[in-house]
């Protein structure tokens, strides 16, 4: 289960534990006792690293709404080239995308349609990457657990124990009404995913044949092998981040990912919330992760440039003003100023941002840390070009401030 001893302890801002530990070893602390999750072993979603790192939504081109030319598309090639990356550097995970199309009609061609099927996409990911833990998405409503419980097992094969899912509730209009569907209303969309959670580790526990007959899915004679290598089951991602998600993700996931505003005061607001609802409702520990955009300088003038180059005079602002209505926002309400924000944060990539000399964005890793969160999922224009300059810059003094040990590649046999 979720490393909780190496984080920070909010009323002092130390980090408790943060001795050098032995390399190559994945260990899981939790929440005042020693860990007894098997699947520390092998994912390193469960590592003992304080602060951990991910990619976030690289099977598509929905991160970052830029028309700059060097703007991140998939190919399969850059896929493998971001998989040795990932490796050589030892972020803990790689979390697909699922959004099947753009967020607008009405333009075919645009950029936001490319999107590799996550399925698909992080069963090759699993096949050619040795560390990392590889996340499928999907959207609850849009399949069955029948498919995801089978997929799942697949990919967790594949990695000898380094699969997962992300969890999603279902947010977009477009992507349903694609499947022939309309969108159910925001509760009813959990109790939908609360069913499909309970049938699909049904079917990763069940060795005899089972029925189920529920609000949202039927099943006859379910029966799914192989079960998969993790114990009681792959890691779950869930980005709750309403009253109504917060819970959902509490109870089930092992990665809360939410939304941050605000400073330090307000981060640990946020994080304890989620923390102190899974550890006194469920009795269980849940890590907290954010995401957000990264643009390394070698100097803070440099960076703010570069970020000013593709997210304010590069910026897709129909694609930004589409995403906007589609995630709900009450854009009409908000100040002329508020609006200009948001859009260029969507611009940018969404979430925090980590822009500046790698000394600044470690410092603000530094205060997400102190504030509880446990990890980051992070996104870039040119994603290789940012693993390249983390992997010489900013994570040599993310060891140096204990918030990572030395990455050493585990020997598969």
């Amino acid at each position: 289960m979720p490393s909780i001893n190496m984080t920070p302890d909010p009323r002092s801002g130390a980090h408790p534990g943060l001795g050098i530990l032995p390399t190559g070893h994945l260990m899981s602390a939790r929440l005042d006792q020693p860990s007894t999750d098997s699947r520390a072993a092998t994912n390193p979603i469960f590592n003992d690293n304080p602060f951990k790192l991910g990619l976030f939504c690289h099977n598509a081109s929905v991160i970052q709404m830029s028309t700059a030319p060097e703007k991140y598309s998939p190919t399969w090639p850059r896929s493998l080239e971001i998989a040795r990356l990932v490796d050589t550097i030892g972020l803990e995970v790689i979390v697909s995308f699922a959004g099947w199309r753009g967020a607008y009609p009405d333009d075919p061609k645009h950029c936001s349609h490319r999107e590799y099927e996550p399925f698909t996409w992080a069963a090759a990911m699993a096949a050619v990457s040795k560390y990392p833990a590889i996340i499928g998405t999907f959207h609850a409503q849009l399949t069955h657990p029948a498919f995801v419980a089978k997929a799942a097992s697949t990919i967790d094969h594949i990695t000898g124990g380094r699969a997962g899912l992300n969890v999603v509730a279902g947010s977009s209009r477009l992507a349903f009404a694609q499947f022939g569907q309309t969108i159910e209303d925001h509760d009813t969309r959990y109790e939908h995913s609360d069913e499909f959670l309970a049938v699909m580790k049904k079917f990763w526990s069940a060795e005899e044949e089972f029925d189920f007959d529920g609000r949202f899915m039927k099943v006859r004679h379910g029966i799914s092998e192989p079960k998969p290598i993790q114990s009681p089951h792959p890691a779950i991602i869930n980005a709750g981040v309403s009253e109504r998600g917060r819970r959902f993700a509490a109870r089930h996931a092992d990665i809360a990912l939410t939304h941050l505003r605000g400073g330090e005061d307000e981060w640990r607001e946020i994080i304890a919330a989620y923390k102190m609802l899974a550890a006194g409702e469920y009795q269980r520990p849940v890590q907290v992760w954010t995401h957000g955009y990264v643009v390394v300088g070698d100097t803070e003038a440099e960076a703010n440039d570069y970020l000013s180059y593709y997210a304010e005079r590069h910026a897709d602002k129909r694609w930004v003003d589409a995403w906007i209505a589609e995630l709900g926002e009450n854009a009409p309400t908000l100040r002329p100023d508020q609006l200009v924000h948001m859009s260029r944060n969507w611009a940018a990539g969404g979430g925090q941002s980590l822009v500046g000399t790698p000394g600044m964005i470690v410092d603000k890793m530094t205060k997400l840390s102190r504030a509880g969160l446990n990890g980051m999922l992070m996104t870039a224009l040119e994603p290789e070009l940012m693993l390249s300059r983390m992997h010489t810059t900013v994570v040599p003094l993310m060891e140096q401030a204990g918030l990572r040990r030395p990455h050493v590649m585990p020997q598969v046999a």
